[in-house]
């Protein structure tokens, strides 16, 4: 992260408090106009900061939204912070989500999805239903992330958001299940792949976003799950061609790649990709998500005479630092005022 992206991110939150000292306790139309521009500053900007360094920001710029809920105001006013403020707590979910906080993520998320229902916002409602399926998933509650998913669908009104939504809910806790749902898990990759070729607008960027190297992820990770190895490297390889070299997403493929290699015991081949992930993105960058398939990787090394570099990675993974906690929080939104 570069000086100017660190002085960048506590401006955006000082923009939205000077708009507010000029329009008052409540806010006005540029207090609203402002919060906007932060809520897409951080989902585009989303992977370009370490996930505690932008937690602290966006529950500071949260609190702000809090405190103007407090305040009388116009029905059309408060429904639109109500707004803003669900878009804050789905992002401070993500963010707990990749500290590996899944409580917190969990609570996040439910105030996200209630004021979402508040205000009717179904993007904001399908969006947060799927990335809480992703945690119940990442936490091995496999039939609740279905049912999650199964949700989310409810509320996916684009044929990009139904292919987030299987890719994120279904197609990965589907397989979880076992290589008995190979067939199933086919049928929902097919699925995703062509909504995702439907959606007249195509790749999506941004947190709230959906892509192809993200589809691709979950399709590979899906396929090693149900044992087809070869597609699991092959989408993996994939994925890695449409995401920028050291973004979070880039690093995740390449560990389901790293996972797919040692799979048919090329634990050397398997070892350098791990070397390359962990040489490449700094430990307070490194995702729990990340964190969690390098332990899964290193289990899988974890064998009789897998070679030097194998054991070397293992003890690398074994050495990395916990993530940072966030350094301050912020109360719910309400989504009753």
């Amino acid at each position: 992260m570069t000086d100017d992206q660190t002085s960048a991110l506590p401006a955006v939150r000082e923009s939205v408090q000077l708009a507010m000292e000029a329009d008052g306790p409540a806010g006005g139309q540029a207090t609203r106009e402002s919060l906007d521009a932060a809520v897409q500053y951080y989902a585009l900007r989303y992977s370009a900061f370490p996930p505690a360094t932008l937690a602290t920001e966006v529950h500071r710029t949260r609190a702000l939204a809090s405190a103007m809920l407090r305040q009388p105001q116009a029905d059309p006013d408060r429904a639109e912070l109500r707004r803003l403020a669900g878009w804050l707590s789905a992002l401070v979910g993500n963010t707990a989500f990749h500290l590996g906080d899944y409580p917190a993520a969990g609570i996040h998320f439910a105030t996200a999805a209630r004021l979402g229902t508040a205000v009717g916002e179904h993007h904001l409602i399908c969006w947060t239903l799927g990335a809480h399926a992703m945690t119940a998933y990442t936490q091995d509650r496999h039939h609740e992330a279905l049912g999650l998913a199964q949700e989310a669908l409810e509320y996916a009104d684009t044929p990009l958001r139904r292919a987030q939504i299987i890719a994120w809910g279904q197609v990965r806790a589907t397989a979880a299940l076992g290589p008995s749902q190979r067939s199933d898990v086919e049928r929902l990759a097919a699925a995703a792949q062509d909504e995702m070729a439907a959606d007249p607008h195509g790749d999506q960027s941004g947190r709230f976003g959906f892509d192809t190297a993200e589809l691709l992820l979950h399709l590979a990770e899906a396929a090693l799950l149900v044992g087809d190895h070869a597609q699991a490297r092959a989408h993996a390889r994939a994925s890695q061609q449409h995401i920028r070299h050291g973004r979070p997403g880039w690093a995740a493929a390449v560990l389901v790649e790293a996972r797919g290699e040692a799979a048919r015991t090329q634990f050397g081949d398997a070892a350098a990709l791990a070397g390359e992930v962990l040489d490449t993105i700094a430990p307070q960058s490194l995702r729990e998500t990340a964190r969690v398939r390098l332990r899964a990787l290193a289990s899988e090394l974890d064998v009789p005479d897998p070679g030097f570099e194998a054991r070397d990675a293992r003890e690398r993974i074994a050495a990395l630092p916990e993530l940072s906690p966030v350094s301050s929080g912020s109360e719910e939104p309400n989504g009753s005022t």
